[in-house]
């Protein structure tokens, strides 16, 4: 396994003032961190592939070259949903999207694109709570209750990603489908989808994170029933917050390997191993990080997040002697 920084960090979303770096600071700070790779988050500011022309390109060539860095992946946050209006074309612009970003990936010498079943907000769109076992994607009918708006959403996603696994075959590419609300909302739905697209280009993206639990014979069996298929992982750690009486009312991402990080990161990069999977490990910081005095951090509190993740992750790939890239951890 190899690490790689996921530029995301360095878009200016979550940073106080929206403090930002350009895709090429990002990759200077990758390499100066002793990352094996940078990942381009293909949204703007940082990589979005229309921003990207064909002299740029040839120029973060030339700089990964020059920085010895490698580049892990191209990074999109999709939703493969169509719109709930006859005349919104919503699924044609993901897929013109998608088949932009595997042509980047193609012209810089990545191998797998990063998607996303469908994304709603935090996780969960406005219907959700109305359904009847499956989660409602409708205000409350008989269609609700009888599953057949989930069941429509569902096979439009499908529909989707098979064009789109379709173009990425044609160009030698894989698509890592994250495990991720909504849709695909846990690794066995996930699973499911893979199969009923039936194309080999369409594979997984597992982040230790959003398994839907933690111990640790449930981490080695979801990591086992992916070998073959996981083709990129992301290395955030989450973090739940208590009240008193202990029930949770919120999350924060915390660097891992530290006090807040309660993750069987050992485990999980053991069943990796056990598998044989050979990808990136590509941290990102996709959400805001309050610091003392309770204000947004900056891009100095980025970059201490990527280089403590480097330190702690290098630590584990040694210890576990899974390290396959050339930087030394």
């Amino acid at each position: 396994m190899k690490l790689s920084l996921d530029s995301i960090g360095y878009g200016g979303y979550f940073t106080a003032h929206g403090e930002q770096a350009d895709l090429e600071e990002a990759m200077k700070r990758a390499a100066r961190f002793g990352y094996d790779a940078i990942c381009i988050y293909a949204h703007r500011p940082i990589g979005f592939p229309m921003d990207i022309d064909e002299d740029r390109r040839k120029k973060l060539l030339d700089l990964a070259h020059e920085l010895d860095l490698e580049f892990g992946g191209v990074v999109c946050c999709t939703n493969f949903q169509e719109a709930n209006h006859v005349l919104l074309y919503s699924q044609e612009k993901e897929i013109m999207y998608i088949r932009s970003a595997i042509d980047l990936a193609k012209d810089l010498g990545a191998k797998v694109v990063r998607i996303l079943a469908a994304f709603y907000g935090y996780f969960q769109n406005p219907y959700a709570n109305q359904g009847y076992g499956s989660p409602a994607f409708e205000s409350r009918s008989r269609r609700v209750s009888r599953n057949e708006d989930f069941l429509e959403a569902w096979h439009q996603v499908r529909k989707g990603l098979t064009e789109v696994a379709l173009y990425a075959r044609d160009k030698g590419i894989d698509l890592a489908l994250q495990t991720h609300p909504e849709i695909t909302g846990n690794n066995e739905e996930t699973l499911a989808m893979i199969e009923e697209v039936g194309v080999e280009s369409l594979k997984v993206g597992l982040d230790l994170p959003l398994l839907e639990a933690f111990d640790h014979e449930f981490v080695k069996n979801t990591v086992y029933s992916m070998k073959g298929l996981m083709v990129y992982s992301h290395t955030i750690t989450l973090a739940k917050s208590a009240t008193v009486g202990g029930a949770p009312y919120s999350w924060e991402e915390v660097t891992p390997g530290g006090p807040k990080d309660t993750l069987p990161w050992e485990v999980f990069l053991k069943a990796c191993k056990d598998i044989g999977y050979n990808g990136y490990l590509s941290h990102e910081q996709c959400s805001p990080i309050i610091v003392k005095g309770h204000k947004l951090g900056t891009l100095e509190t980025i970059d201490q997040r990527y280089i403590d993740a480097h330190r702690f992750f290098s630590g584990l790939l040694k210890k576990l002697d899974c390290y396959s890239g050339h930087k030394g951890v």
